[in-house]
């Protein structure tokens, strides 16, 4: 320990800075009555550096050297900043580098944006596999301007065919064909079915249906028919769209990993059919081997179909299984040994997890049949890894269309020939934007279930010892998991147990949480969010311009980036141009020459915007919850109600709340990585909300809250744990619970809180009108689909009527979600009679009381 008069750099020369001070005072005359009561800067000089040297001998003598104090608080500490330098480790040279060293250098000049796609702190291994220290530097390549200096006459004047050529790579793809239909596992899939026939005639038919099988789903890849394509659409590309933005060191990142012979595995989010084309156009830009893409039944069209095949598409029936419900073993033995052959071979793929184009803009639930396939093929030794790279792709304005018609529950138009040329053609006579595509990081799939298996020993090795306590190694308060049910109708087999089925579906969640918070936010998505949930009755453009400016802030902080540049008024106006008048009504003020920024009141119209604002929600999310907890549990007022006054709740009771509607929206989103704790990441919010002053929290000294009983038990484990300090026994006896409470007082606070609010309020509207619907009605036995119409006819008469607070409440999704969460919870039943699916309710006696529990919970929150 440092002698309290030696040197501290931390602590200066007192009686100089004294002297120094008094030295720029005011000068004094002799005999001026001032000067009769001059202070004596040496005496307190004196004072103060015998005062600062107590203090800092005590402190030492209590708390060592660390600048912060032990906590007392909580018995459970989490790790979230780096602990703080000792004192010594402060040195001279450190305090005084700003005089040394120069204010602004080229560095400080350069516009740095967030980094987005690292991978998760559970795959250390993978994380330092691909330095991305210089990748960081790199910064974007709009790849639809082709590098051409035109040095000579042919690259002045056919750029687009030299540039093509120059793209030309001598990547195999293998047929597999034989090796597939001669597999042991699909002649044995063969077999089975021709023993479930009696008939001769069907007996032969059985071989030649899995070659049909089989024919219909192969690729027929070919090089050279990719590169022609490509080069056409860098003709096609530059007419419709103003730039495909690609970060330069992500993509530097994935060539990195393609060239080590290790089958790639591109998992990207599924927002338009484009996305199959632009991944390959993108990999055909940088010398990267394409891969094979799965995709629906439903596009093999005509003349499409063909096209897609010979650009690297595969196709799969959206349903796996017979109309009768039985499993179809044969077509899941081809789809299986076809899959394990191309990774055998080395051969990359790409598929989508969400399983379909997302109708809302939010990433969908995640399903984990082709996945399990890659896992099998792994865990079974025929690859020794697999590098998997979540991929997010973002467009400014959607090609598609709008699922707005699908939403209000009209039925989805089937592809077909012509419809799929008239889609081309005017996709060709309108302009849609930008497109950002973003590369995660390859994490490496040995390794992350190297690291769940060792998790899961290491969680079944905690047992209670002889003497009944828990092991150091245990957890005190597991935070509650979603578990969310799997498809009845994926590629799950017989043979995959419940463990593994558990981590292809973490697994899952993981790959679909990170792509989503990679996700790049466009201009378009900007302003129907603030249109949506900050403006709802219209704004200025001004006003439009600097709420824009903040939110791009509010991105940054939280490592997000955007998919735009340029000055904020000119960005707004840009969006509404893309989003089309029949979303973004502009009008000029009457009495100013002021442009007026409104939603469009249409209800088609709110929900197509919707779309455009759902994907800013993974921003907010965790904000948004536990602000709708803290003005469930403290009776806060959202329409200003004169007089109301709000009351206080407890930490615990506002983390039980926010988890509780975290279990609610299971199917809407993924609120934390699987390999993190949801109430701690709730509890991080809530210190975030504590420090921005939204919510005061007072501590309260609470002695007798635990039995003795639960005090010794946990004494037991935090001193198995060496949680505690042997100096701070007597201090470690109390309990501080802390009470929160809204801060009224300040009107940004509360501008704050209802911001978040709205955010989730209109899932919260749509849950609110099923459990009306189920205390309502559900008396006796529905079919499914009877009865979420019956619920989508009630949102629809809410909003006609104008009792509905938030228009978008009346979307399909929501509601067919919330039917699947009821039944989680066991409010409802969800079971199968022969092909129908009926639903009914859990117990008409014990789910009263819970079911009004949440009609409370979300009418107080519906807004």
């Amino acid at each position: 320990m440092t002698s309290p008069n030696a040197k501290d750099p931390l602590t200066p020369n007192m009686q100089a800075v004294f002297a120094k001070w008094e030295g720029h005072g005011p000068r004094m005359r002799e005999g001026d009555a001032r000067s009769e009561n001059k202070i004596k800067w040496d005496q307190v000089g004196q004072l103060a550096d015998k005062i600062t040297q107590e203090g800092r001998a005590k402190w030492r003598e209590r708390y060592g050297d660390s600048i912060q104090p032990a906590s007392h608080r909580r018995a459970r500490q989490r790790n979230r900043r780096p602990a703080a330098l000792a004192t010594e480790e402060v040195t001279n040279n450190a305090i005084a580098e700003f005089k040394s060293k120069p204010l602004i250098t080229a560095e400080t000049l350069l516009v740095t944006r967030p980094y987005m796609g690292n991978v998760c702190s559970c795959m250390p291994n993978s994380q330092v596999d691909f330095s991305t220290v210089e990748a960081v530097k790199m910064g974007f390549r709009n790849i639809l301007d082709l590098e051409m200096r035109g040095r000579n006459w042919k690259e002045k004047y056919f750029a687009n065919i030299v540039y093509a050529v120059r793209r030309r790579t001598k990547y195999v793809y293998p047929d597999v064909s034989s090796s597939v239909l001669t597999h042991p596992r699909v002649k044995e899939a063969i077999i089975q079915e021709d023993a479930e026939i009696t008939d001769d005639k069907k007996r032969i038919s059985s071989e030649k249906r899995a070659q049909r099988i089989f024919d219909v789903m192969k690729s027929t890849i070919t090089g050279k028919l990719a590169g022609i394509v490509a080069w056409i659409l860098t003709k096609v590309f530059p007419s419709i769209l103003r730039a495909i933005l690609v970060h330069k060191g992500q993509i530097d990142v994935v060539k990195k990993a393609s060239e080590r012979g290790v089958p790639m595995i591109y998992l990207p989010l599924h927002r338009s059919h484009l996305d199959y084309v632009l991944m390959t156009f993108i990999f055909w830009h940088y010398k990267i081997q394409s891969p094979y893409v799965a995709a629906g039944i439903n596009l093999n069209i005509p003349i499409f179909g063909p096209f897609m095949k010979s650009l690297g598409g595969f196709f799969i029936r959206r349903k796996l299984d017979k109309s009768n419900g039985k499993k179809d073993m044969l077509y899941r033995s081809i789809l299986h040994i076809y899959i394990e052959e191309l990774l055998r071979n080395g051969q990359s793929m790409e598929f989508f997890l969400e399983g379909g184009r997302s109708r809302s803009g939010k990433s969908y639930p995640p399903k984990g049949g082709l996945l399990s396939v890659i896992q099998g093929t792994l865990s079974s030794g025929h690859v020794e890894d697999v590098y998997i790279v979540p991929v997010s792709i973002n467009y400014e304005k959607l090609m598609d269309g709008n699922f707005s018609t699908e939403q209000l529950g009209l039925a989805k138009k089937p592809e077909t020939f012509l419809g799929a040329v008239r889609a081309l053609l005017k996709v060709c006579r309108t302009q849609y934007g930008s497109v950002r595509v973003d590369f995660c990081k390859p994490l490496s799939l040995k390794e992350y279930l190297q690291n769940t298996q060792s998790c899961q020993s290491s969680v079944q090795g905690s047992e209670p010892n002889s003497e009944g306590e828990l092991s150091a190694d245990s957890d005190l308060s597991p935070s509650p998991v979603i578990r969310r049910q799997g498809s009845v109708s994926s590629l799950y087999g017989s043979d995959i147990g419940n463990d593994n089925r558990q981590i292809v579906q973490d697994l899952a969640e993981h790959i679909t949480y990170t792509s989503t918070n990679s996700t790049a936010l466009m201009s378009t998505n900007l302003l129907a969010f603030l249109l949506l949930k900050k403006h709802r009755q219209g704004v200025q453009k001004s006003q439009l311009a600097l709420d824009l400016e903040w939110l791009v802030s509010e991105l940054k902080v939280r490592q997000r980036d955007v998919g735009f540049t340029g000055e904020s008024e000119a960005v707004v106006q840009s969006a509404s141009l893309l989003l089309g008048n029949h979303l973004v009504t502009r009008t000029m003020e009457p009495d100013s020459n002021v442009e007026f920024y409104k939603a469009s009141s249409e209800l088609s119209a709110l929900v197509e915007l919707s779309y455009y604002s759902n994907a800013v929600l993974s921003v907010f999310l965790l904000e948004s919850v536990i602000s709708c907890a803290i003005i469930y549990c403290c009776d806060v007022s959202l329409d200003n109600t004169a007089g109301h006054v709000t009351s206080s709740a407890t930490r615990e009771e506002v983390i039980e709340v926010a988890v509780e509607i975290c279990q609610l929206l299971q199917y809407e989103f993924i609120f934390v990585s699987p390999c993190k704790q949801l109430e701690e990441a709730l509890e991080d919010e809530l210190d975030q909300m504590i420090s921005m002053e939204v919510v005061q929290v007072k501590e309260m000294l609470c002695d007798d809250q635990y039995s003795m009983y639960e005090k010794g038990w946990a004494q037991r484990l935090s001193k198995n744990m060496a949680w505690r300090d042997e100096e701070e026994d007597d201090e470690e006896n109390f309990i501080f619970q802390q009470t929160c409470q809204v801060n009224t007082n300040r009107a940004d606070c509360m501008e704050k809180l209802k911001f978040y609010h709205q955010i989730l309020a209109p899932f919260l509207e749509s849950y609110y009108v099923t459990a009306c619907q189920i205390s309502k009605c559900l008396h006796t036995q529905f079919l499914e689909s009877e009865f979420i119409h019956l619920i989508h006819s009630e949102a629809k008469r809410r909003v006609h009527e104008k009792l509905a607070s938030n228009e978008e409440s009346v979307v399909l999704d929501s509601l067919k979600n919330s039917v699947k969460s009821f039944s989680d919870m066991k409010i409802i039943d969800i079971y199968c009679v022969g092909n129908l699916r009926m639903v009914e309710l859990h117990d008409h006696f014990e789910v009263k009381e819970k079911l009004n529990k949440y009609v409370d919970l979300l009418e107080t929150l519906k807004g």
